[in-house]
């Protein structure tokens, strides 16, 4: 399986959604002092097995964070899709570091209640074949990972057609590569991923996107007592942690894949060989049509890692900037406000009752619900303004020369009018709302700082009943 929307996504996580939430009263629940995690072998770049039979991958190095902070040891199981979900229901894993929520998964595992990220599946297929509707593929078996979640949808809304399942990503796309099949089913961008390495990007068009759903942390069923424990031991990771695991991970900025010298050498002496006893007008024509296929593999790939590396910036749901882009982005705009000695302010919003929403009219609702949000929001803000979705139902703003008190009445402006809207999804008419606080830049306050201050106001507006924008203490400090 795979990022898709990484990146048209992919990107919050488990471990900073759950970090940020508000403390217990009661005492901690005891972590075990090993836990064993299960996840997909081929997973790239989420998880996966290196060339020495490594754990690898984003997931792998979220997980070690959390074994680091909590001073536990955690060992990975890294089987194929189906096994690694049995490994977790019969007990042999204490964990399934992250997989897609489905009606057949609930009945054996526990599921987080929020998402590490989203992802975007799609369709490869064959740059030879003319058309691009799974409707006409009548004819073609479909390549699909067994036990998945693409495997699961296709059944169900496509029953016409013939799949051919593979037990993992990594053979169905050498199988693609070889031929036996001309469409899989990938997640993005782990089908970018595999085509990359096995050098045949040029092969495969995408298609459309079958859909895009949220990745979850999931133990056995009824398992409650170790979600908890976990829940707690996540609160202990800062942001800033795991902000450096997704800017290793999410669309790494790899070197040149080992082929490219050898190929090249290769050309250089063939072309030394037949140079022999040639014209040399001839053998530097020859010369130039090598450097030039050369030329163009590599900017072929330099392309695709381009297009990977934007994606990777962009929310895909809402097509706002994701938490990677608002991390890389606004300390900039914290040093142009330290340095000319000019107003910044930043505020955090959450939508008002997501859960019920997702949990009464369906996730696909909940989309919708983000979607419309984000628009009106956006048409209100300034050009100079960074509006970021960084977590599920969670968003950012940042407001250059703004004081918080703009701020406060530019956001319960915005408030009203969202409240006086109302979204259609289906028969429904749903009303929406959002709790917001604000922090204003003050004393060489850092990023986290400023978001720590927001995100207490804004635990501020939901105690005082949600539906509102509550400033920080320490701008209202200030202002008295």
């Amino acid at each position: 399986m795979p990022v898709t929307t990484v990146s048209r996504k992919i990107l919050a996580t488990l471990f900073l959604l759950l970090a940020m939430n508000a403390s217990s009263a009661s005492p901690a629940p005891q972590l075990p002092e090993r836990l064993v995690i299960a996840n997909s072998a081929s997973w790239m770049p989420y998880s996966f097995l290196d060339h020495e039979g490594q754990p690898r991958g984003i997931l792998i190095d979220l997980w070690r964070l959390f074994a680091e902070k909590n001073n536990i040891d955690v060992d990975f199981k890294l089987v194929d899709w189906a096994d690694s979900i049995e490994l977790v229901r019969t007990g042999e894993a204490d964990l399934h570091g992250g997989l897609i929520e489905t009606e057949a998964r609930r009945e054996t595992l526990h599921f987080f209640p929020t998402a590490i990220f989203r992802v975007r599946t799609l369709v490869f297929i064959d740059e030879s074949l003319a058309f691009r509707d799974l409707t006409q593929l009548t004819y073609l078996p479909i390549g699909v990972v067994a036990a998945s979640t693409e495997e699961d949808f296709l059944r169900k809304n496509f029953s016409h057609l013939a799949l051919k399942t593979y037990p993992n990503s990594q053979l169905m796309v050498e199988s693609a590569l070889s031929g036996a099949i001309q469409v899989f089913v990938a997640d993005y961008p782990t089908g970018y991923y595999h085509l990359i390495s096995m050098h045949g990007l040029d092969r495969f068009d995408t298609g459309p996107t079958l859909f895009t759903r949220p990745i979850f942390a999931a133990t056995k069923q009824g398992d409650t007592a170790l979600l908890a424990s976990i829940d707690a031991g996540t609160k202990k990771l800062s942001p800033r942690e795991i902000q450096r695991v997704h800017s290793r991970w999410f669309i790494p900025r790899e070197p040149l894949p080992a082929w490219v010298v050898p190929t090249a050498a290769a050309a250089v002496v063939l072309v030394v060989l037949t140079a022999i006893g040639s014209h040399f007008l001839s053998m530097r024509r020859t010369i130039k049509i090598k450097t030039a296929v050369l030329k163009a593999s590599v900017e072929q790939l330099e392309a695709a890692n381009e297009q990977l590396d934007r994606l990777a910036r962009t929310d895909p749901l809402t097509g706002l900037s994701n938490r990677l882009a608002f991390f890389e982005l606004a300390p900039r705009e914290i040093e142009r406000a330290r340095r000319y000695d000019r107003p910044l302010s930043v505020a955090i919003m959450d939508l008002d009752h997501f859960k019920s929403i997702n949990d009464r009219y369906g996730h696909d609702a909940g989309d919708t619900a983000l979607r419309h949000v984000s628009e009106i929001v956006t048409a209100q803000l300034r050009p100079s303004d960074l509006f970021a979705r960084i977590g599920g139902e969670e968003f950012a703003i940042l407001l250059p020369e703004t004081e918080s008190r703009e701020a406060v009445s530019m956001l319960e402006r915005i408030l009203t009018v969202i409240k006086r809207t109302r979204i259609q999804y289906e028969d429904q008419q749903i009303a929406l709302s959002f709790s917001a606080g604000v922090a204003e830049y003050r004393d060489d306050a850092t990023l986290d700082e400023l978001i720590r201050h927001a995100d207490e106001a804004l635990y501020s507006s939901k105690v005082q009943g949600r539906s509102s924008v509550s400033l920080s203490l320490t701008d209202n400090t200030a202002s008295t």
